[in-house]
């Protein structure tokens, strides 16, 4: 999901495509095991980040969303500042981006609004199966905002993966929810985020970038909830530092995953959301997806991962210079 981590291949598999790759052509046994390790990271990442999905849906029948941004930026802060002190300490924290950090933390933060939002009014499963358009809106973005080359087979699953949005939503009929247009602007908010993330990695650390974001989180909370604060009833306390501590966990999982393993074979398992969605959509609130959005699903995933095969494939010949590149 585009708030609470969803996705890193969008980042991972253009920016950091081709030295993942570089460092998977190790012997096979070796590179096996590596990818082994990495589907694990991943999987478990996704996991964590959807039980983190489904407590926010929870938690939002009785607190606004402002309420729970504070709390999820909040107690993540615990999470960060440990993997900052670990990782270069205060001085890697330092910036000669911080515009560019103004404008991540703005998009993020939008799109952990939009898309906590649309948890407290739409099925878990539908949200979920909207944010999968990111890696679309990425690779759209790409090309006016990072100048970076898009061919045709790209464009045409970008294409392919839109309509499989609108299959999802639905617009024009009697089924058709408004609220549905907020996990897709989500989605393209979150894809702002990414684009932007890709010019700070030339110079900030991942520190930085992670902790400046929470930092808006936090402030944007700290100013917004007030207005809309519902005291925290004992018994939700204990989840409400659950949402922050499941969100740092959940992006480091995903980040071991891509760590080890390589971007083509690790990516594919960000789909896995969709079955614990449905899964814990069906346990809690009795929410069944109609095949309109499993169909929808399955072509935006589709897409997706058709993205992530030809960027993956581009990681390759760049990597092997005597090899004409072609997208």
């Amino acid at each position: 999901m585009p708030a609470a981590g969803h996705s890193p291949s969008t980042l991972s598999s253009t920016k950091n495509g081709t030295e993942i790759l570089s460092a998977g052509r190790q012997d096979p046994g070796s590179a096996a095991n590596s990818n082994v390790s990495g589907i694990a990271f991943m999987i478990a990442g996704i996991f964590v980040v959807s039980v983190l999905d489904a407590v926010i849906k929870w938690l939002a029948d009785d607190y606004h969303t402002f309420q729970l941004i504070l709390f999820r930026c909040g107690f993540a802060l615990v999470f960060v500042l440990a993997v900052v002190a670990r990782t270069g300490g205060p001085r890697s924290l330092l910036t000669r981006r911080p515009v560019g950090h103004l404008l991540r933390a703005i998009t993020g933060v939008t799109a952990m609004v939009l898309f906590f939002y649309s948890l407290s009014l739409l099925p878990l499963a539908e949200v979920i199966a909207l944010t999968f358009a990111a890696p679309l809106f990425v690779t759209a973005l790409s090309v006016p905002l990072l100048g970076e080359p898009v061919g045709v087979r790209r464009w045409s699953a970008v294409i392919v993966g839109f309509i499989g949005v609108l299959v999802i939503v639905r617009p024009g009929t009697g089924v058709f929810a408004a609220a549905a247009i907020l996990p897709v602007l989500a989605s393209l908010s979150f894809a702002f985020s990414m684009v932007l993330v890709r010019r700070l990695t030339d110079t900030e650390t991942s520190g930085a970038i992670v902790f400046y974001v929470t930092i808006a989180g936090l402030l944007f909370g700290s100013l917004t909830a007030p207005s809309v604060w519902i005291e925290p009833a004992a018994a939700h306390w204990p989840w409400l530092v659950i949402i922050g501590l499941l969100g740092g966990l959940g992006q480091f999982l995903m980040t071991q995953g891509f760590r080890f393993g390589q971007v083509a074979v690790v990516a594919p398992f960000e789909y896995t959301a969709l079955i614990w969605a449905v899964l814990f959509g069906w346990l809690i609130w009795s929410e069944l997806p109609d095949a309109w959005t499993l169909v929808g699903a399955g072509i935006v995933s589709g897409a997706g991962l058709y993205i992530v095969h030809r960027e993956t494939t581009l990681g390759r010949r760049q990597a092997a210079p005597e090899t004409p590149p072609g997208v």
